[in-house]
C-alpha cells in the first residue's frame, strides 16, 4: 500500500476523532501518531512495539487491528525505526500509576460513604413513628368503658422486618504475570487499567466484575490465570493477540 498513514488519517477523520483522543485512550504520544500518519516510522519504537501501536489505533478508528497490522508489515518491514526510551517508559508508568492511585481513593470514599449514608437513613426512618406515638399530653378524663364481650388480643405487634443484607458482587481475580518483556493494554469492565510494557517476574492483580479486554504485543512471553487456575498461551512469540474475557467466554481461555 502507497500511502499506509493516509488511510490510518482518513479512517481518524471519518469518526471525528482528534489525534489527542487517540494518545489519551492509547497512552502512545501524540508525536508518534503523527509521524504513524506520515508513514515516517523513523519517530516510531521498533520490533513488536510498533506493530503493537498500530493495532491500538486501527481499533479506536474502526479498521481491523490484525489487518491493518499485517498491511503495515508488509509496507514497513525493515525500515529504519528509533530506540525505546527506558526513561519515557518510566515517565509514562509513573503518570498511569498515579491516576490508578487517585482513582482507587476516589473509589474506596464512595464505597465508605454509601454504606453510611443508607445507615443514616434507616434509623432515620425507623425514629418517626416512635415520635408520632407520644401524646402530647396527659388528659384529665376516665377512659372509655371496656366491652367485655370483646376478647382482648394477646399477640404481640408484628416487629419490623429487618433490612436484607447487601449482596457483594460476584468478581474475577485476573493476574498477568509475564515470562518475559511483554507489551500489554488492559481494560476492566470498560475502563483502561493498564498499559505498558512488562517484564519476566512482574505481576499485575485485577479484579474483575464484567469483562476483562487484554491486548498483547508478544502472545508468546504472555502468561495469565484467573482465580487461581492458569490461562492457555495466547499465540506465538511476536504475535499480536486480543482476549475477551467474560463468565461466560472464561472456560475456553483456561487450561
Amino acid at each position: 500500500m502507497s500511502d499506509f498513514g493516509g488511510k490510518l488519517r482518513l479512517a481518524r477523520e471519518r469518526r471525528g476523532i482528534s489525534l489527542r483522543q487517540i494518545a489519551a485512550s492509547t497512552k502512545i504520544s501524540i508525536a508518534a501518531l503523527e509521524a504513524l500518519e506520515r508513514n515516517d516510522m523513523s519517530k516510531l519504537p521498533g520490533g513488536i512495539f510498533s506493530k503493537a501501536f498500530v493495532r491500538s489505533y486501527a481499533v479506536e478508528v474502526g479498521l481491523d487491528p490484525d489487518e491493518t497490522a499485517r498491511e503495515f508489515l508488509e509496507r514497513f518491514q525493515g525500515a529504519p525505526v528509533a530506540p525505546i526510551s527506558p526513561s519515557i517508559i518510566a515517565a509514562e508508568e509513573s503518570k498511569f500509576e498515579a491516576q490508578q492511585r487517585i482513582a482507587g481513593v476516589v473509589l474506596k470514599l464512595a464505597l465508605i460513604s454509601v454504606p453510611l449514608i443508607g445507615v443514616v437513613l434507616y434509623f432515620t426512618m425507623r425514629s418517626r413513628p416512635a415520635d408520632r406515638s407520644v401524646a402530647p399530653e396527659m388528659s384529665t378524663s376516665a377512659p372509655p368503658p371496656v366491652d367485655s364481650r370483646v376478647p382482648l388480643s394477646t399477640s404481640a405487634a408484628p416487629s419490623p422486618a429487618a433490612p436484607a443484607a447487601a449482596v457483594a458482587p460476584i468478581t474475577m481475580t485476573l493476574e498477568l504475570h509475564p515470562t518475559a518483556e511483554c507489551w500489554i493494554k488492559l481494560t476492566v469492565d470498560g475502563q483502561p487499567v493498564l498499559s505498558r510494557l512488562m517484564l519476566a517476574g512482574e505481576k499485575e492483580v485485577r479484579q474483575i466484575r464484567d469483562t476483562a479486554v487484554i491486548e498483547v504485543g508478544n502472545a508468546g512471553a504472555f502468561a495469565f490465570s484467573v482465580d487461581g487456575r492458569p490461562g492457555k498461551s495466547l499465540g506465538q512469540t511476536g504475535q499480536v493477540r486480543t482476549a475477551r474475557i467474560t463468565k461466560e467466554t472464561l472456560a475456553q481461555y483456561l487450561e
